[in-house]
């Protein structure tokens, strides 16, 4: 009998360390899920067409159409207001430089204009600040030296997208930062060297970081053009000066458009976004 419960005794304990084994196993059990993270990016396309947004680009080629579709909804632009839209300003883009520019900008004249209207898309991931700088020869630009001292290059950007479009209560906002000169001037710096020519730079930064997929509302210039009282000898002391290029018959004013683009998060505005950029 005594053998019996003995017997019984273990068995007892066995069942006992058994589910004592069973439940710390429980207890220390382990799960693990894996997280997984895309990483972003910030790209951009600068293109050229020869649609102003609006139509209005001053150049005086009456070679261009006129806009037909109507503005609805857009940030910067008035409801109702006559413009291109962002699928004719690309599709124009694809061609810009082989059909229009390379024909236009053939054997200039003094007094002829040729559309350059610079647009700024965001084909990245994420949301971006993006500026587009335009720079024009210092020696050759009509904004600042006399035609007669060799500022033959005659030019405009498009003040609209710097001070607002429309008026009182249906005026829009800028979609670009103004210079210190004023509210239509962009940011200008003048005597700027790149690639042993001496530039005069004007910026436009935009406000507001640019979506990803999506393109500036405004071109931010307008036209490049001879001044209509150039002569060939104001020509040739721009010639001298560097700001233009001249092989055998052909001369080629160095104007560059140039844009920048750089994540929007992790900064407070697009100034503290470019100083940044600029380190």
């Amino acid at each position: 009998m005594k053998k019996k419960l003995l017997v019984l005794g273990l068995c007892v304990a066995l069942a006992a360390i058994a589910i004592a084994g069973a439940s710390l196993a429980y207890f220390t059990d382990t799960k693990s899920a894996t997280n997984t993270f895309t990483v972003g990016n910030v790209k951009i396309d600068l293109i050229e067409s020869k649609f102003h947004r609006t139509g209005s680009d001053n150049s005086g080629d009456t070679s261009l159409p006129d806009p037909t579709a109507k503005a609805a909804g857009m940030e910067f632009i008035p409801d109702g207001w006559t413009i291109f839209t962002d699928d004719e300003i690309k599709k124009d883009a694809e061609t810009y430089a082989t059909d229009y520019l390379a024909v236009k900008g053939e054997n200039m004249v003094p007094g002829r204009g040729v559309a350059k209207c610079p647009y700024v898309i965001n084909t990245g991931a994420n949301d971006a600040y993006v500026r587009v700088r335009v720079m024009i020869p210092s020696a050759a630009n009509n904004d600042f030296v006399n035609v007669k001292d060799g500022g033959v290059i005659t030019n405009q950007w498009c003040g609209t997208a710097l001070k607002g479009a429309g008026e009182d209560a249906g005026k829009k906002p800028a979609e670009f930062q103004h210079g210190d000169r004023g509210v239509a001037w962009p940011d200008v710096k003048q005597g700027v060297e790149k690639d042993g020519v001496t530039y005069d730079v004007y910026t436009f930064t935009r406000i507001e970081p640019l979506k990803a997929g999506a393109m500036t509302e405004w071109n931010v210039w307008n036209f490049i053009g001879i001044n209509k009282n150039a002569t060939s000898a104001d020509i040739q002391k721009a010639i001298d000066a560097g700001a233009i290029t001249a092989t055998g018959d052909t001369m080629t004013l160095n104007v560059l458009v140039e844009a920048d683009a750089i994540q929007a998060e992790g900064f407070a505005d697009a100034t503290a976004a470019f100083a940044a950029f600029d380190k």
